[in-house]
């Protein structure tokens, strides 16, 4: 019985031990990949990201390919870390604050976000496990928010679904540029007019009311 328990505690250890340096490897290529492609990078460059022989990464990954598919798997879409915040939105005023924020804040999942938006969304296959992955349910999520904005009177009636996908699609559009534009000055005046300009058109769209004079 005892054995038994220290083979399992021992077998226990060694998985974690193989999770957390996975986890470091894709952390690592994901950097890699943000900054110079998936294309153009290398195994090599991973290894050396990841601090290891380049023979030992595959011990834990068979390719670059697959090292990417993991990335896909584990990663969030930009909108998955605000819903927990967006689930107590009461009003217009907090959604755009949301959206603005979504767009300017830093977060430590950039780089894992980069190397989706710039592979998954030119590659069929690769965007189809991100979107059997990820994209269903964060669809689904938006769009219970929707539906609440709809009953709390603040959303105009619509299809919540379509326009789940909408916002989603906007936002990561737009993140797709402004990705690529941080660290300066100039770069975070370029995001914040981005963000108020995406949260104008997601809530009031293209089309002047009627009766509204010409500026």
């Amino acid at each position: 019985m005892i054995d038994n328990l220290s083979q399992h505690d021992g077998l226990a250890r060694r998985e974690r031990r193989v999770e957390r340096r996975q986890e470091e490897i894709l952390q690592a290529a994901a950097s890699v990949f943000a900054a110079k492609g998936y294309a153009q990078a290398t195994t090599r460059e991973i290894a050396a990201a990841a601090d290891m022989a380049e023979g030992s990464l595959y011990n834990y990954f068979g390719s670059k390919r697959d090292i990417l598919v993991a990335i896909i798997s584990r990663s969030p879409t930009p909108v998955d870390r605000l819903m927990v915040e967006a689930e107590c939105l009461t009003d217009r005023e907090g959604f755009i604050h949301l959206i603005e924020r979504s767009m300017l804040e830093p977060n430590p999942e950039q780089p894992w976000i980069r190397t989706i938006i710039k592979e998954a969304w030119t590659d069929d296959e690769l965007f189809r496990q991100y979107q059997a992955g990820h994209m269903h349910e964060t669809v689904s999520r938006v769009a219970g928010l929707i539906e609440r904005g709809i009953a709390a009177g603040w959303l105009r009636p619509m299809d919540p679904v379509y326009a789940a996908q909408a916002l989603i699609g906007a936002l990561m559009a737009s993140m797709m540029s402004l990705l690529c534009s941080t660290g300066s000055s100039e770069g975070r005046g370029v995001r914040e007019r981005a963000a108020r300009v995406t949260a104008d058109l997601l809530l009031y769209g293209l089309m002047k009311p009627e009766g509204t004079p010409d500026v």
